[in-house]
C-alpha cells in the first residue's frame, strides 16, 4: 500500500488528468475503496469541478491518513466550495505530517487574506517566510495584508524585499508605492509607480494613483497632466474623468470641469456622487442654467438615486421622553467650516428641550471632533452601506434628522432617500435644493432663498433671519502699523471660487487703484508650480500678478493673523464665501460682496446683512467694481477698523445663543408641521 499511496501521490501532482483517470480505472476491483483509488477519484473530481469532490477526499484521507497529496486536494477541494475553516484544517493536518511543506502555511495564509483577516494571513506569511525567505508572491502578499491591518511601515519593509526578489512585477510596484503612501513617503510611492509604468507603458493604475498624490500637494499641473495620459490609454474610464474634473475645478476651470463631469456622468450614468458633482459644480458656473433647469436637474438626480428607495422601518423610542431627539449628519464633523457655524451651536443647544445624536459619515480626529464628541448627547460612526447606515439610525428612534452636507462631498444622501427619521431636514452646507423627496425641509434665510426661488425647492423652507450664525476664534487682530503704502486688497477664499467673472472684477479694481496689491491665501498655492500655471492663466487675462501675492494656507490662527494686512476683503462670486466672509467681518475688514442670480450667490449678501452692513452688497459686477475702487480712497479706514469689528461681534450674525434657541423653535415648527410627503411645499415657515 505504501507504493501505491507514493505513486498516487505523484500521479495527484500530475497536471494530465488521462493519467489520473487511467491509474483510477487500473484499481477498480478489491481497491476501488481504498485510499488512494478515492484520493485519485477525488482529484479527478475537484479537478472537474464537481461538488462530491470534498467528500471522496475526505474518505481517501480517512482510510489513508499519511497521503499528504491527498490532503492538499482536500483542502483546494474545500477553498473551491467556500470552506475555508475546513481547507485550513486539511493544510494543517498537512503540516502535522510533513513540517517542511513548501505550500501549506501560505495557502493558509491566502484563506484567511480571503477572508480579510488581515492579522492572521500576516502571522501566516511570515511563518511560511521563516522557511522559504525569498519567496516573492507570499512577500507581495505579506505586505498587502500589512497594509490592510495599518501597518504602513511593516508593508514597506516587505514589499521592498518583494521587489529585489522580483523587480519585474509590476503588481508588486504598484502596492508598494500604496504603502510609501501611507507611510508618508509620497515622493517613493511616485517612484514606485514609476517602475511598474516603465514595465508596462500601457498600465493605467499607475498614472491615476501618482496624480492623486500629486493633487493633494497641490501639484494641480502635473496631476493633470497625468490624467490626460491616463485618459489617453483609457478614456471610457469615468473615475479618470471624475478626478480630473476635480483638478480642473480646483484651479478655477469651470467650463472644462463641467464637461468633464458630463462625460464621466456618461460614462458611469449608475454613480450618484458623480451626478451629484456635477451639480455641485454648477454653482461655480458664471453662466448658469435657469433656476427651472438647475431645479429639474436636481429632481431628477433623485428620481435617479434617491426616490425610488424604499423606507426602513423606524423604531419608537423605549423610554418615554418628552425633548426632541435631533440627529444631525455630515462627513465634516472635524477641523473646518463646521468649528465656526456648527460646533458653537451644538454646544449652546438647550439640553433641557433637546437631544443630540452625531452621526460622522468620514472619521475624523483632532481638538474640534473630540469637542464635538464631547458636545454630543450621543456619537454615532455611520458604516460605509447607506441601508445599514439607515437602519442604525432608525434605531435610534430619531424624531427629526439634519443633514448638514446636501449635495456637497461626501455626502450620505443615500441614508436620507430611505427615511430613517419622520422628519428629514437640510442645512448648512449646501446652499440649495436636494431635489429629493425624503427630505421634508430646508432651512435657509430670506435673502438666500427670496420668493422667486421657493418654487424651485422640493422640500418646504424654513426662512430663519440668518441662514448661519458664526463664532469667531479668538479676538480680531489689529491691522498692521508701518509706513504709509498702498491699499491691499484680499481674499482668503479656496482658489476654486475665482472663476472669470471675479477675475474680470479684480483686473479693474487693481487696473483703477494701481498702488493697490492683492492677497490671495489657499491651499493651492502650496506648491511653485501650480503657483506658476495661475499666474501665466491670469497674466494671459490681462491681470497685473506681479501685484498678487499668492501664499499658501495655513493652521486657522496662523491664517486668521493675515487680516492684520488686509485693509479690504474682495469676495469671490457667483460661489461667495462663508466661513472666509464671516472672519473678514469679524476682524473688523470691510467686505465688498455681489449679490448674485442663485442661493450660493446671495450668500455673502445675507451675512453681511446679518452683520449690519447691508451698504457693502452691490447689485451688479459693476457696481462691486466701484465699491472696492471707492474703499481704496476711503480715508480712517484702518482708524475705524477696531468699533467694525466690536459692532460685528455684537450683531446678529455672531448672536450664536439666539440663533440656537431659533434653530430649535424650528425643529419643534417642522415636527408639528409633519412631512411634507408628496404634497406640494406649503408657504415657508418663517422663525423671527
Amino acid at each position: 500500500m505504501a507504493a501505491l499511496e507514493a505513486r498516487v501521490a505523484r500521479l495527484i501532482r500530475d497536471p494530465a488528468t488521462d493519467r489520473l483517470e487511467a491509474e483510477a480505472r487500473a484499481l477498480s476491483g478489491s481497491l476501488a475503496g481504498s485510499g488512494p483509488a478515492l484520493a485519485l477519484l477525488g482529484e479527478i473530481a475537484r479537478r472537474r469541478g464537481d461538488a462530491a469532490a470534498p467528500e471522496l477526499l475526505s474518505r481517501a484521507v480517512e482510510r489513508s491518513p499519511g497521503l499528504v497529496a491527498a490532503w492538499h486536494a482536500l483542502a483546494l477541494a474545500r477553498v473551491r466550495g467556500g470552506d475555508r475553516e475546513g481547507a485550513r484544517s486539511a493544510w494543517q493536518a498537512v503540516l502535522e505530517r510533513a513540517p517542511a511543506d513548501p505550500v501549506a502555511r501560505y495557502q493558509i495564509a491566502l484563506t484567511f487574506q480571503e477572508e480579510r483577516d488581515h492579522r492572521a494571513a500576516a502571522s501566516w506569511y511570515e511563518a511560511h517566510l521563516a522557511s522559504h525567505p525569498g519567496d516573492a508572491r507570499a512577500l507581495r502578499n505579506l505586505g498587502l495584508s500589512r497594509l490592510a491591518a495599518g501597518d504602513a511601515t511593516g508593508a514597506v519593509s516587505a514589499l521592498d524585499e518583494a521587489m529585489r526578489v522580483d523587480p519585474a512585477s509590476t503588481a508588486g510596484w504598484i502596492a508598494l508605492g500604496r504603502a510609501r503612501v501611507l507611510a508618508g513617503d509620497p515622493d517613493g510611492a511616485i517612484a514606485a509607480w514609476s517602475r511598474a509604468r516603465a514595465l508596462d507603458p500601457a498600465l493605467v493604475e499607475p498614472l491615476e494613483r501618482s496624480a492623486a498624490v500629486l493633487a493633494t500637494r497641490a501639484a494641480l499641473p502635473s496631476a493633470i497632466a497625468l490624467l490626460g495620459d491616463a485618459i489617453a490609454l483609457d478614456p471610457d474610464k469615468a473615475s479618470l474623468r471624475f478626478a480630473l474634473a476635480a483638478h480642473r475645478s480646483s484651479l478655477g476651470e469651470h467650463r472644462e470641469a463641467l464637461a468633464e463631469l458630463r462625460r464621466a456622468v456618461a460614462l458611469a450614468p449608475s454613480d450618484a456622487s458623480g451626478a451629484s458633482a456635477l451639480l455641485f459644480e454648477a454653482q461655480y458656473d458664471d453662466a448658469p442654467a435657469s433656476r427651472d433647469a438647475t431645479a429639474a436637474a436636481h429632481r431628477d438626480w433623485a428620481a435617479r438615486f434617491a426616490d425610488p428607495l424604499p423606507p426602513v422601518a423606524r423604531t419608537r423610542r423605549a423610554t418615554r421622553d418628552d425633548r426632541l431627539h435631533v440627529g444631525y449628519l455630515s462627513p465634516r464633523f472635524g477641523a473646518g467650516p463646521l468649528a465656526s457655524l456648527f460646533l458653537p451651536i451644538l454646544e449652546r443647544h438647550d439640553r433641557s428641550r433637546v437631544h443630540v445624536t452625531l452621526y460622522s459619515a468620514h472619521a475624523h480626529e483632532g481638538a474640534v471632533a473630540s469637542r464635538l464628541r464631547e458636545r454630543a448627547d450621543r456619537w454615532r460612526d455611520l458604516p460605509p452601506d447607506d441601508d445599514a447606515a439607515a437602519r442604525l439610525i432608525a434605531a435610534d428612534g430619531l424624531d427629526l434628522l439634519v443633514d448638514l452636507a446636501g449635495h456637497a462631498p461626501g455626502h450620505r444622501l443615500g441614508v436620507l432617500a430611505r427615511r430613517p427619521a419622520a422628519i428629514q431636514v437640510t442645512w448648512l452646507d449646501y446652499a440649495d435644493t436636494t431635489g429629493m423627496r425624503a427630505i421634508d425641509f430646508l432651512v435657509s434665510d430670506a435673502i438666500q432663498m427670496p420668493p422667486e426661488e421657493w418654487a424651485s425647492c422640493r422640500e418646504r423652507l424654513v426662512l430663519l433671519p440668518c441662514r448661519f450664525a458664526y463664532l469667531p476664534f479668538g479676538p480680531p487682530v489689529p491691522p498692521e502699523t508701518g509706513p504709509e503704502r498702498g491699499i491691499r486688497y484680499g481674499s482668503f477664499n479656496r482658489h476654486a471660487k475665482l472663476g472669470h467673472a471675479t477675475l474680470d472684477a479684480w483686473r479693474s479694481i487693481l487696473e483703477a487703484v494701481p498702488d493697490a496689491r492683492l492677497a490671495l491665501r489657499a491651499a493651492a498655492y502650496a506648491q511653485p508650480e501650480t503657483v506658476a500655471w495661475i499666474r501665466d492663466r491670469w497674466a494671459g487675462r490681462s491681470l497685473p500678478v506681479d501685484r498678487i501675492d499668492f501664499l499658501p494656507w495655513l493652521p486657522l490662527t496662523r491664517a486668521l493673523a493675515g487680516y492684520a494686512t488686509i485693509d479690504v476683503a474682495l469676495d469671490p462670486f457667483p460661489f461667495n464665501g462663508g466661513v472666509t466672509t464671516c472672519d473678514a467681518l469679524v476682524h473688523g475688514v470691510p467686505l465688498v460682496a455681489l449679490r448674485g442670480d442663485r442661493p450660493i450667490a446671495r450668500q455673502s449678501a445675507s451675512l453681511l446683512a446679518a452683520a449690519g452692513h447691508p451698504e457693502w452688497i452691490a447689485a451688479t459686477p459693476d457696481e462691486y467694481v466701484r465699491r472696492a475702487i471707492r474703499f481704496a480712497r476711503t480715508p480712517g479706514l484702518a482708524a475705524s477698523r477696531a468699533q467694525r469689528a466690536a459692532a460685528v461681534a455684537a450683531s446678529p450674525l455672531c448672536d450664536v445663543e439666539a440663533f440656537a434657541r431659533r434653530l430649535e423653535r424650528a425643529f419643534e415648527a417642522m415636527v408639528e408641521a409633519g412631512p411634507r410627503g408628496d404634497r406640494v411645499p406649503a408657504p415657508p415657515i418663517e422663525i423671527a
